[in-house]
């Protein structure tokens, strides 16, 4: 494993900004920190340069640059918080370098180092920025299972910078609401987090010491056309072209019944009607229920009877209790394993008009 600085070139961009995977003048096999998670033919059109036929769009770029923007908000807003940190030079950030295999290493730029003061060991600190559903995830289900290449990302930090798996801190800003929260993934588990990412990457070895860096030697897929990993890859159309526009004609695929744009904005004019008398249906709600309370109170009772249209009803307060699950401490006392059989995971649809 080695540590660098880049030459300070006064440009983020050329740091940060570099290809997934790629082959080093001295015939490694060199993937980024960022990317363990990347379906490994993905890795290999990166490293073979291969051209990009699904380009990142406009607003997803804006997205990933706001997010990368405010990495830098919670460092400092950990510093408020009684974190001793050391945030990476955004101009000539540390770079590690850690071997994963044979002929294959792991490279990337730590965000910052830190610990709680006058408490632990200075550890790697990851930060991310998610938005309010990834967020929430993320809160419950802990980093390990929501976002576990964040782990590994930080894990191959851990060991380029102190030459061994210490706790780390994944530190995650909620893009919505501007609030941040912190886990700690104890040692151990980090090692095992990047035991699994070098398994996961050996077969990526394997394929190059024995094809070279051949472009029509192709490693095997990790996911499928329908997958959120194939429908965001940069060269979906030359790995799966006729899956791809399969399922994008799926996704697109008309009702049984056509409906024109007509009877779509009647549809949409009547939802508005009925939010808006909603709307002014629960203010006379709360406002009527805010006089019966003031009633009760002046009557000095905690119940009473009073004559309905329909029939006599009891006006009462109800105290009601909430039990909360302290997901960081759970995160932190349990196994991932153990962590799925207690907190699962629940999917619905809806449609939102917003």
């Amino acid at each position: 494993m080695t540590l660098s600085h880049p030459t300070q070139t006064g440009s983020r961009s050329a740091t940060y900004d570099r290809p997934a995977a790629r082959f080093t003048d001295d015939e490694q096999l060199e993937v980024r920190a960022s990317a363990l998670g990347q379906c490994r033919r993905a890795l290999w059109y990166a490293a073979t340069e291969q051209d990009v036929t699904n380009p990142m769009s406009d607003e997803t770029k804006t997205v990933l640059e706001a997010g990368q923007a405010l990495e830098a908000v919670v460092v400092r807003a950990m510093q408020r918080r009684f974190w001793t940190v050391t945030p990476a030079d955004p101009d000539a950030p540390l770079q590690v370098e850690v071997e994963a295999g044979p002929g294959l290493t792991v490279t990337g730029h730590p965000d910052a180092t830190g610990a709680i003061e006058l408490f632990g060991d200075e550890s790697v600190i990851e930060v991310k920025t998610r938005g309010p559903e990834a967020f929430k995830r993320w809160q419950t289900l802990g980093a390990e299972r929501s976002h576990p290449d964040s782990v590994a990302q930080a894990a191959c930090y851990s060991l380029g910078l102190y030459g061994e798996c210490r706790d780390v801190v994944i530190a995650t800003l909620d893009t919505g609401a501007r609030s941040w929260d912190y886990e700690v993934i104890p040692a151990e588990r980090v090692e095992r987090a990047w035991d699994r990412a070098c398994e996961r990457l050996a077969p990526l070895a394997e394929h190059y010491e024995l094809h070279g860096p051949n472009p029509e030697a192709l490693p095997e897929r990790d996911f499928t056309a329908s997958d959120w990993q194939c429908q965001r890859c940069p060269y979906l159309n030359v790995c799966q072209p006729g899956e791809a526009a399969e399922a994008v004609d799926e996704a697109d695929a008309e009702p049984t019944e056509p409906v024109s744009d007509e009877v779509a904005h009647d549809a949409l004019l009547k939802y508005e009607q009925i939010q808006q008398q909603l709307k002014s249906l629960d203010a006379d709600k709360r406002g009527a229920l805010k006089t019966l309370q003031h009633w009760l109170q002046q009557k000095g009772e905690a119940k009473a009877r009073l004559e309905g249209s329909a029939k006599t009803r009891t006006v009462g307060m109800v105290t009601s209790r909430r039990y909360a699950v302290d997901h960081k401490r759970l995160n932190a006392l349990l196994e991932p394993e153990q962590r799925a059989e207690i907190v699962t995971e629940q999917t619905s649809e809806y449609l939102r008009v917003s």
